[in-house]
């Protein structure tokens, strides 16, 4: 499994993407070299430091690729180590080798494209993502592949600020992949440079349902708000920023008030149940939380937050095991020259 992508676009205040995809294909190769590696340093005798990890593993890569050109899988797994590196005009010489063997590959289209993204090529980009939807058309394709071209279509789509045609891709994005929070975010920012401020706060907030903290979303929403004069909401979506950035206090202000101008807004409250847990006033969450379940049975934050602070207080949940932003939740020289394709 290669790392997945933080991407950031210039004209949005931060991380568009968390995506992680599976290349299959390269699997084999990634665990023959980290055999490699391991044997290297066990040799040694000695304890090696990442950056020491990195160029071995470097080096090892590209002797298989030298070993084997026409290997496929060898290129496809090489490109993806270059991408991690940030390497792009390497990544994308490995991807264009790649598809010279086999000019179908759908791994080959998404990672060339990925790398002329990250090398500043849009509209490269956008051909190589939308060869891999032309062959969603035609041949079974792995649904996270095709949703990650739509959803890089959309991103450079707004990157070109060209919100309209962002929206399409993007939809079909979440069409694909319902529970992908940062394509929801995207969709969501196109409908608010669109003008369509009711499609907007929808895509943002299903944004937020799974991501408590995902401070960007709420700020776009806190702006679609602010546009259509709903104030109680708007303070929440504050709030929910003040809370994501761990400002509690301020987020608890906000929080109250949104509630004082919307009592009927089962999100104020359930934020307001997020903040006070995280304070560790467990009295004051439980009757937020109860609260927001009162006026919307199914609002997730307030039941995980109710079923979490129902157990033992001697029983903590493993950090490892709760969703990311929610209270407890953990927090937290390369060779020069690139194998020449």
């Amino acid at each position: 499994m290669i790392s997945g992508l933080r991407h950031r676009l210039p004209d949005l205040e931060g991380p568009i993407l968390n995506h992680v995809i599976f290349w299959s294909a390269t699997l084999l190769v990634v665990s023959a070299v980290a055999f490699g590696v391991y044997y290297y340093f066990d040799q040694q005798g000695s304890a090696p430091s990442a950056q020491d990890v990195q160029q071995v593993q470097l080096s090892q890569y590209e002797q298989v690729v030298r070993d084997d050109p026409n290997n496929i899988t060898n290129r496809l797994a090489l490109g993806d180590l270059y991408y991690s590196l940030q390497r792009y005009d390497d990544a994308i010489a490995q991807y264009d080798a790649a598809l010279v063997i086999n000019d179908q590959s759908t791994l080959a289209h998404v990672g060339l494209g990925r790398a002329k993204l990250g090398a500043g090529d849009l509209a490269g980009a956008s051909e190589s993502f939308q060869k891999v939807i032309d062959q969603s058309q035609e041949a079974d394709i792995s649904g996270e592949l095709v949703e990650a071209a739509y959803y890089y279509l959309g991103s450079v789509a707004l990157e070109q600020k060209k919100p309209d045609e962002a929206i399409e891709p993007l939809k079909l994005a979440t069409s694909i992949e319902r529970s992908d929070s940062d394509a929801w975010y995207l969709l969501g920012t196109a409908y608010l440079q669109s003008g369509k401020l009711d499609e907007a706060v929808d895509a943002l907030r299903q944004a937020v349902l799974f991501v408590p903290d995902f401070t960007e979303a709420y700020e776009q929403l806190a702006l679609a708000y602010d546009e259509k004069g709903a104030d109680g909401e708007a303070l929440y979506a504050r709030g929910m920023v003040a809370y994501s950035t761990e400002k509690l206090d301020e987020a608890a202000k906000q929080l109250q008030a949104a509630t004082r101008a919307s009592p009927t807004l089962a999100e104020a409250f359930a934020g307001l149940g997020l903040v006070r847990e995280t304070q560790g006033q467990r009295d004051a969450a439980v009757i937020a939380y109860q609260q927001a379940l009162h006026l919307n049975p199914d609002n997730f934050n307030a039941r995980s937050g109710l079923a979490r602070l129902s157990q033992p207080e001697t029983a903590a949940s493993p950090e490892s095991e709760l969703p990311a932003g929610h209270p407890g939740a953990q927090t937290g020289g390369d060779s020069q020259q690139g194998v020449t394709p």
